[in-house]
Order: C-alpha cells, then structure tokens, then sequence
C-alpha cells in the first residue's frame, strides 16, 4: 500500500520525471535500474519507482484521456510537459492515496522550472488546466465494475469510472479497446486474443498489477523462526516478503537465508531437478538466481557451470558467486562452457533464454513499448542457437530444461519444437506455459531429455 503523498515528495517526483525522460530518450536500461543509480532515500526511490512504473504502464490511457480533455486541439505538447502531464494524470487516476491538490500543485510546480528561462510562461497553467481538466473527468472509483468505455480498469481492482466514454467501443474492436484500457500496443492484444481467447484480458490485467515481492527460502535454513512470520508464496519454499521491513529482509538476504525471485521463475530449476553430485550448466546465468537455486538443490554436493554471453552479463554473476561463497561454482564466458564441461559431457543443462519479458511486463512496463512483432523472429532464432550449444555439451541420458519469460510460441514451442526436429537423440517429457496472475509472472519451460 502507497502512504498519502504530500507536496513534501518532490524528489520523489522530480526523479520519476527524470526516468520517463530516460524510457523516451530510448535508453534500454530498465527503470529499477535507473533508480539504483539515484541518490534517493529508500522510501522516495520507492514512491518514484512506483510513479515512473505507472505513467509508463498506463501511457496509451493516459494520452487518450489527455487527449480527451484538451479537446480538437491536437498540436504535439513538448516534452517534458508530456511526462509532467502523463505523472499528473497518472496519479489522479490511479492512485487513490495522492490528494489530487498534491499531484496537480506538483506538476506545475515542475512546469514553472521547467519553463524558467525558456520563454514559456504559459506552461504553468496549461499544465494546471490540463490536470483540472483530468480531475473533473473522473467520476471515482468502482472496486466491482467491469472495464466500459466510462470505465477504466483499475490496476488494484474495479474500475475508476469516467463522466464521459473515451475507450473505444468493445463490442465493435476488442483488441483496441483492450488495448486503450489496459495500455498495451494493439498487435499484442490482437495475439493474445487469438491464443488465449478469454484469458488474454487476464493477461493484461495481471501485467499491470503492482508487483509483489517474493523470495525463495534456502533449504537448509527453512527452519528459521522468521518464515512463521511471513505469508506463504504460492509455490513451497518460497514467501511473501513485501511487507518485510527492509532492514530485515536486506539481513535475510545477504546470509544467504533468502533469494529475492519470483515463483514462476523457480519452476524451471524445480523442473530440472539438479541432484546431489551432478555437474549442471546453467548458460545463460547472470544475474546467478537460478544459479544459487542450482546449487541449493544439489545440497551442495556438486558443481555448477555458470555461463553467459558477455563481460557485462558475468559481473554480476560473480558478484552473486562470491557474495554467497559458492566454492562449486565456476564462472566463465558462454564460448568457454565446453572446456569447463566434464568428460562425457554435462548431466544436466538450463537454458535459460534472453527473451521478449512479455510475461514480465508487470516488472518490467517500458518493454511493452519497445518490443515488435518482427523481435520474435530474431529472438527465437537466438534461442534455437543457445538451445543447440546445450544440447552439444549434455551427455546421453542427460537432460535440458529450456526456459523463458514470454508468453508467445515463437520463443517457446516453437523454438522447442524446432529443435526436436533437428535433434532426434532428444525428446519433449513435459513442458508448461504459466500465464501472469495475482501472485506470480509469466513463464515457460520445457524439459528435454537425450536418449
């Protein structure tokens, strides 16, 4: 839950502004990444993260109800009286907690200086009519209505009804009114859509939920007091440590008792089943989750191969190596997995794939903006790579889980089905899609087993 927000946030917000300007200027960094470079307080690079993740999950909403309300005039707004105006909008519709005066005094406040000295004088109350304009707009929130043209979904349930219809028509376009409710781009509703049927409305709903914080307890330490403090996850092993005091969490962490992850990315290690004195490759490893996650179900007993593609990548796998104190685990270059592999080759082997994040997009919003339909191709064709490299470096009777964070076939079965045409030493077991939800990401994985 977000505490009231008061005109006394402005770091928070100036911040928040700074990153939506860092998303439009293309920089791919992801935004938790941009704040863990900002000389913030912990509880402003929360609320600023919170801020900057909403205005860019919900930009499609936020441009049709801004657009809206400034009527036929439809000149271009400069950036960055845009993102002032999308933050504003954003926290008046969205988060119930921020007395509207507080987000609109703010955001004036942040077109007067950015308006000093560069002639605009004007923006000030442009920005103040706009908001005003937003705030009349909105009827209140409904915590049992269903998404209409006069409704937008909320992302923490029901819907922040509207005076006024400005969703397109569900009956005439679904995918577009999805699309403009939900804030996604169109060819990705329309995909959903067709795969999914029903299920993709969910799909867009839970990638707009505020994300909780899960962690997978070590095994061995599972008998700490503190888990009978905590809520369970929805997978064993694993809890719900969002309302944990970040002191004590940061402490659990660093000894290693818990390992921040979400629960559908732990299906994939459960599905490979590492066992006590097996020799596993893990080839795409950074930032070493699965890794630690590896070696906690061989007990120790064992060792692992962590691999990825660049320097860049393996810094912070070492980093996690070493603050962990993993003696069984040796890190190096993708290119040099098959001088570390074992005579005869590896007993088992993850792939844990780079992919789209289309079963992210409640972590990681800004993707649903950068990613196209012609990325899949690319992508998937990368994965196939990956997947052969593995495959050559695994033993007979061996096994492979191969694994990603999207939800579309052509990264998924596609790439799994590929390679089993082109490999007939090896064959599907099982393999499961996960759909995003109220407590956990998208995932897939498959398990492969050599003959």
């Amino acid at each position: 839950m977000v505490s009231p927000v008061s005109g006394g946030d402005s770091a928070a917000r100036a911040a928040a502004l700074e990153a939506l300007l860092h998303v439009d200027r293309g920089v791919r960094d992801e935004l938790h990444a941009f704040f863990d470079r900002a000389a913030l307080s912990r509880r402003d690079r929360a609320l600023a993260t919170q801020l900057a993740a909403g205005a860019v999950r919900h930009r499609r909403t936020l441009r049709l109800i801004l657009q809206h309300v400034r009527g036929r005039d439809a000149r271009e707004v400069q950036t960055p009286l845009r993102e002032i105006l999308e933050l504003g909008a954003f926290q008046l519709l969205f988060l119930d907690r921020v007395p509207p005066y507080a987000a609109i005094h703010e955001a004036v406040e942040a077109a007067r200086r950015w308006a000093a000295g560069k002639g605009g004088a004007k923006a000030p109350g442009f920005v103040n009519g706009m908001l005003r304009g937003v705030q009349r707009l909105v009827a209140g929130r409904d915590p049992d209505g269903r998404p209409a043209p006069d409704a937008l979904p909320h992302p923490e349930g029901g819907v922040m009804r509207l005076r006024a219809a400005v969703l397109p028509d569900p009956q005439s376009d679904r995918a577009a009114f999805l699309g403009a409710a939900y804030s996604y781009p169109d060819w990705l509703v329309v995909r959903w859509l067709e795969v999914f049927g029903d299920a993709a409305e969910d799909v867009c709903r839970w990638g707009n939920r505020r994300p909780r914080l899960f962690a997978r307890i070590h095994p061995q330490k599972s008998s700490d007091p503190f888990f009978a403090e905590v809520a369970p996850g929805p997978r064993p092993g694993c809890v719900d440590v969002t309302a944990v005091p970040m002191e004590r969490l940061e402490a659990l962490l660093a000894d290693g008792t818990l390992t921040i992850q979400d629960p559908a990315a732990m299906a994939a290690v459960e599905a490979l089943a590492p066992a006590p004195g097996e020799i596993v490759l893990d080839l795409c490893a950074s930032p070493g989750t699965k890794t630690t996650q590896i070696v906690e179900a061989m007990r120790g007993q064992g060792r692992a191969v962590a691999c990825d593609r660049s320097e860049e990548k393996l810094e912070p796998l070492r980093r996690t190596v070493a603050s962990r104190g993993l003696v069984n685990v040796t890190v190096c270059p993708a290119d040099e997995a098959e001088s570390a592999a074992p005579t005869g080759g590896f007993d088992a082997a993850l792939v844990d794939a780079p992919c789209s994040n289309t079963g992210v997009l409640a972590r990681r919003p800004e993707v649903r903006w950068r990613i196209q339909p012609s990325d899949l191709d690319e992508l998937a064709a990368i994965q196939s790579d990956l997947l052969d490299r593995a495959a050559r470096l695994v033993r007979a009777g061996g096994r492979i889980v191969y694994s990603t964070c999207s939800l579309e076939a052509e990264e998924n079965d596609g790439v799994v089905s590929g390679f089993l045409k082109s490999n007939a030493a090896w064959h599907l077991i099982r393999r499961d899609l996960l759909l995003p939800a109220a407590d956990h990401d998208g995932a897939f994985w498959a398990w492969l087993a050599k003959r």
